[in-house]
């Protein structure tokens, strides 16, 4: 961000609602409070230049957009007007209020930025799992959002849904759980395991994620359960929701799956012929 268009931004702001309060004064809004109102006026105007708003014209209107936050400062043009003029009184004071402005605006961008990398991510990879993507599990039903998928492709494994727990659920420390999986010449079993991570008992849908490296092509496949307990007796009341299920390795394209199915059909192919 930059402090000085930020700054003549305020100005070009404070033109709109001109001063007519005395600059001492006591201000409507705290020094926190003040900062905050500043973010969101930013925030909005951020906003309006990204859509070109400005260039409306003689239909701009700048006090329309700016309504919604006066509104929730429960402030008036004139009261922002003093608070302006106050903080603006002590340049050593306004300067450090505008350094927490950028510095919490380069925040919400860094957050944006990356919100919005993960979300392409997400749409430019595979799906693994397979089954459906919304599950209410009652006292009635089972639990079935256990997994076993084939895997072989190097990289990080995510799993990242969406949880809600209702109050008469009666699982015991419930986690979603996950691991790599091989079995040996031997035929023993061996795994991997993610972290296990715990799910809030609160009544909300919330959402969880866990990551993992493949450790080696040796493993051949990523198990678990979405919803796993530590309860001792064999029946008791689940009621869950979850939805939003998401499991995907960043290597693992559409392109690199075609690449692959073209790869065993020629391997079968070959041992066809080698018969």
């Amino acid at each position: 961000m930059n402090k000085v268009l930020l700054f003549l931004f305020c100005c070009t702001f404070t033109f709109f609602v001109s001063c007519k309060e005395n600059k001492n004064n006591k201000p409507k809004l705290n020094k926190d409070q003040f900062i905050n109102m500043l973010i969101d006026i930013h925030i909005i105007d951020g906003t309006l230049d990204a859509q070109n708003i400005y260039r409306s014209g003689d239909n701009f209107r700048p006090s329309y957009y700016y309504n919604s936050i006066f509104q929730k400062y429960d402030i008036t043009r004139e009261q922002f007007d003093s608070c302006v003029a106050f903080y603006s009184n002590d340049t050593k004071n306004f300067t450090q209020i505008y350094d927490v402005i950028i510095d919490s605006l380069n925040r919400l961008e860094t957050k944006y930025r990356i919100e919005v990398k993960n979300k392409k991510l997400e749409q430019d990879t595979v799906n693994l799992w397979a089954k459906k993507q919304h599950w209410i599990i009652t006292a009635k039903d089972k639990n079935k959002v256990d997994f076993a998928i084939p895997i072989s492709q190097k990289g990080i494994y995510t799993i990242k849904t969406s949880i809600k727990i209702f109050e008469d659920d009666q699982t015991d420390n419930p986690k979603i759980e996950a691991y790599f999986w091989k079995k040996d010449t031997l035929g023993d079993e061996h795994k991997i395991s993610f972290m296990p991570q715990p799910i809030t008992k609160d009544s909300k849908l919330n959402t969880y994620e866990i990551s993992l490296t493949y450790p080696d092509s040796s493993y051949t496949e990523l198990r678990g359960n979405l919803f796993a307990g530590e309860n001792d007796l064999v029946e008791f009341t689940q009621h869950f929701e979850i939805k939003d299920i998401l499991i995907f390795n960043p290597e693992i394209r559409p392109d690199s799956i075609q690449v692959m199915k073209e790869i065993k059909e020629e391997e079968d192919m070959k041992s066809l012929r080698q018969r």
